[in-house]
């Protein structure tokens, strides 16, 4: 399923109203689905429930909400507005005049009616405050109240999107609702994936109310949301399947480039790593003194030595019979670096450029544009800000319109690493978004991207399309970090090693 911005999602309850369907069967379901979440997960009929609502659409989607809770006998539902009385929807004054008429003596009270210790004794707090129409700084009211719902340790769910979590871009605008439970409906909001949306969003449900899906196809930036269910459905059917009676030939050479006097475990778990995802062979170019270095850590890979005499000469050696280059891990940023940068970008093999080869062509990107090779691009939010020459929060608060600006420019494929991590495939018909939702915080840790990087290359090697291999090695990545770490306390103690040892295809 996709993830769209607020626009595009008014767009797709429009274009299904044309078809026919009215937005009051819409509400009527977005509204029927919390509450059916909310009842099986807590089965107990006397659960206390609090429902705050706002003045629009999300707030009538809370008293659709209600109705279905109160007929369903959970009587202990409260609800509360505490919305602007001068902006009250049509929307929520229909679904107030329909809650009064099909559960009579329904109180529907005000925020000044409730005091502290009446919260207390919720077990529920509904957040349908505000939805996705939210493109404005709260109120300092609204900020103290949020603050306040925030600080019970009574479980929350949200509406649609938490209040004051900004749809499209996760901006927060003061402060948000940090929710154990977001509802959504129709299609995933870009805001609970891009900027601070996965901190304020908890666990996400996703729920059909009815959106004519061929409205889809007329959205630009759509967003396809990969977990592990999406891999499983499509890895049999993309990447190459592996021949029984192959041999190590058959599964491709993959080059690594990999060279520093103070990260050569850089190299190293690319290399492991590109083993593991399949490739028959890993050769490394190194300098002469990290021969052994290699030889002892990987013994399976094929070690090239250079020195400053004979490195064209070694170089036409080590790329002959190589299906794929990884240059970056361990590269260092010096002279010999940019010599190697510049040797790759010739040569007509698909190559993975990540860390000190991203930094070197951030310096000379119209050599980047000329290049021969056909290339994917890993970076982090810190190389994504040094490759496009802004601040790293720029890259955070406009992740998309920067992405789009790089691959139009420099026709390069690339994933912008993170929590939620982007890829953005450059095809003919334009670009192709993607937000990788596998994986967990244990990534953060040095290596991890060395290790991506050698599954990329790996792919790649074995037959794969640069898109593909990306795609799917972003993947692959995140499913073994979240096989490596099921439990907060095993993240903490994550390594890289550990991802390289859970890569299973």
């Amino acid at each position: 399923m996709y993830a769209i911005t607020a626009n595009a999602m008014r767009y797709m309850e429009e274009y299904t109203m044309s078809k026919g369907i009215s937005g009051n069967v819409l509400m009527e379901i977005a509204g029927r689905s919390i509450a059916e979440e909310i009842i099986q997960r807590f089965p107990n009929p006397n659960t206390e429930i609090l429902i705050l609502c706002g003045s629009g659409k999300n707030g009538a989607d809370g008293l659709v909400c209600a109705r279905w809770l109160l007929n369903n006998n959970y009587s202990n539902t409260g609800i509360v507005f505490v919305g602007e009385r001068g902006k009250i929807s049509k929307e929520f004054l229909e679904q107030a005049f329909i809650l009064a008429k099909t559960v009579p003596g329904t109180d529907i009270y005000e925020i000044d009616n409730i005091g502290d210790g009446l919260y207390k004794k919720f077990d529920i707090i509904i957040d349908a405050i505000y939805g996705i129409g939210l493109n404005r700084p709260l109120s300092n009211r609204d900020i103290d109240f949020i603050n306040y719902i925030n600080s019970k340790s009574t479980y929350r769910i949200s509406v649609d999107v938490p209040s004051g979590l900004e749809a499209s871009k996760g901006r927060v605008m003061g402060t948000a609702v940090k929710a154990d439970l977001t509802v959504t409906f129709g299609s995933y909001k870009t805001g609970m994936f891009l900027g601070e949306g996965r901190k304020y969003s908890g666990e996400i449900k996703l729920v059909d109310i009815g959106l004519t899906n061929t409205g889809f196809k007329n959205i630009p930036d759509k967003m396809m949301v990969c977990d592990s269910d999406f891999y499983e459905k499509n890895v049999s059917e993309t990447l190459i399947k592996r021949s029984e009676s192959g041999h190590k030939g058959t599964f491709g050479t993959v080059g690594i480039i990999a060279d520093s006097k103070g990260m050569l475990g850089a190299g190293i778990l690319a290399a492991k790593s590109a083993y593991r995802s399949g490739c028959g062979l890993v050769k490394v170019f190194c300098s002469r003194e990290k021969v052994q270095t290699f030889n002892e850590t990987v013994p399976e890979a094929v070690v090239v030595p250079y020195d400053n005499n004979d490195l064209e000469e070694e170089f036409v050696r080590f790329i002959k019979g190589t299906d794929s280059i990884l240059i970056g891990p361990g590269l260092s940023e010096d002279e010999t670096g940019s010599l190697l940068v510049d040797k790759v970008l010739e040569e007509n093999i698909p190559a993975v450029l990540d860390a000190g080869a991203l930094n070197i062509i951030s310096k000379n990107l119209r050599r980047f544009k000329r290049r021969r090779c056909q290339c994917v691009i890993t970076p982090h939010v810190g190389e994504m800000a040094r490759l496009c020459g802004t601040k790293k929060s720029e890259i955070l608060d406009e992740t998309v319109k920067y992405i789009k600006h790089f691959t139009g420019e420099y026709k390069a494929s690339l994933v912008v690493k993170s929590d939620i991590s982007v890829v953005s495939l450059v095809t003919d018909e334009g670009n192709e978004f993607f937000l990788n939702t596998t994986g967990n915080s244990g990534l953060a840790t040095a290596g991890s991207g060395d290790v991506l990087a050698g599954v990329i290359a790996s792919l790649m090697a074995q037959g794969n399309s640069p898109n593909n291999s990306l795609l799917y090695g972003v993947m692959i990545h995140g499913i073994a970090a979240d096989r490596s770490a099921d439990t907060e306390c095993l993240r903490r103690r994550m390594m890289a090693g550990d991802i390289v040892d859970n890569l299973f295809l």
